[in-house]
């Protein structure tokens, strides 16, 4: 079969855009159907059709095209509805990952709570902790100052009474003493009221008087250092004032006895004075 290509009139702009929109598929389908027509048409008559009619072969054309116009409207609708429903589906999938990524954030800020929460437990922990350990030192330090003040207390009152007990062993000692020369005062008084009548008696009460202080003495407690000539010097309980060269006595000896010595619970009081013998 021989296909006419249709040439399109230049002064004809609806030709133009025919000739634009049928290519040369649809061209070759067309002259398929209008040989089938025709072979309908003249069943009888020879299946060569001869020479094609142009005017008939045009009005095919245009026949076509207003289907494939009219198909064009009918589709229209379809894509519209495609591409909504594209367009809604990439609103979807938008949405979707937008929810998947606000879902991301929200498990992140769930987690930052989280670990916020955790940290403020440990703080109120601590805090407590801390809070505790504070009323336990204001505790502490409370017992430590009232136990400070009651000691300064007793030591104030050891300390007074220490001083009242002081005055008072010193007066009972002034009483003691008192005691201790009271009656050899009497017995010097007695010895001297007979000076006159009789010396030997005066000298018995002297002795007398002496012997009574001694006595005295050691009952407070006191002794008498009184070293007898010949006695060895010792620089713990004497004092040596002279020095003298007498027979019979080895040198460092004592050789006299100028004062007494006395010792008060094992304490020297006063040195006893002597007078050592010389090389």
């Amino acid at each position: 079969m021989d296909i006419i290509e249709n040439e399109p009139d230049d002064t004809d702009e609806g030709d133009e855009q025919f000739s634009i929109a049928i290519d040369d598929s649809l061209l070759s389908e067309a002259l398929a159907a209008v040989e089938k027509r025709l072979t309908k048409e003249n069943p009888a008559e020879d299946m060569d059709i001869g020479p094609l009619d142009l005017a008939a072969l045009a009005a095919v054309e245009d026949e076509l095209a207003i289907e494939i116009e009219e198909e064009d409207h009918e589709s229209a609708p379809d894509v519209e509805q495609v591409s909504a429903s594209v367009e809604a589906r990439l609103r979807a999938m938008e949405a979707e990952q937008e929810a998947e990524t606000l879902q991301k954030k929200l498990a992140g800020l769930t987690e930052n709570r989280d670990q916020a929460e955790q940290k403020l437990r440990s703080l109120s922990s601590r805090a407590k902790k801390a809070a505790e350990a504070q009323r336990l030192a204001e505790q502490r330090a409370k017992n430590l100052k009232e136990a400070l003040e009651k000691q300064q207390r007793d030591v104030e009152k050891l300390l007074e009474r220490r001083k009242r007990e002081k005055v008072e062993e010193y007066n009972r000692g002034r009483a003691s003493t008192l005691s201790a020369v009271a009656d050899v005062i009497d017995n010097f008084v007695l010895a001297l009221q007979h000076d006159n009548s009789d010396p030997d008696r005066l000298m018995e009460g002297m002795r007398m008087c002496l012997q009574q202080f001694q006595t005295n003495l050691a009952q407070a407690g006191i002794e008498t250092i009184a070293p007898e000539p010949g006695d060895a010097f010792n620089p713990e309980w004497h004092e040596a004032i002279a020095t003298e060269s007498v027979d019979g006595i080895e040198s460092g000896c004592v050789v006299s006895l100028m004062s007494r010595g006395y010792v008060a619970d094992g304490k020297l009081i006063r040195a006893a004075r002597v007078a050592v013998a010389a090389d």
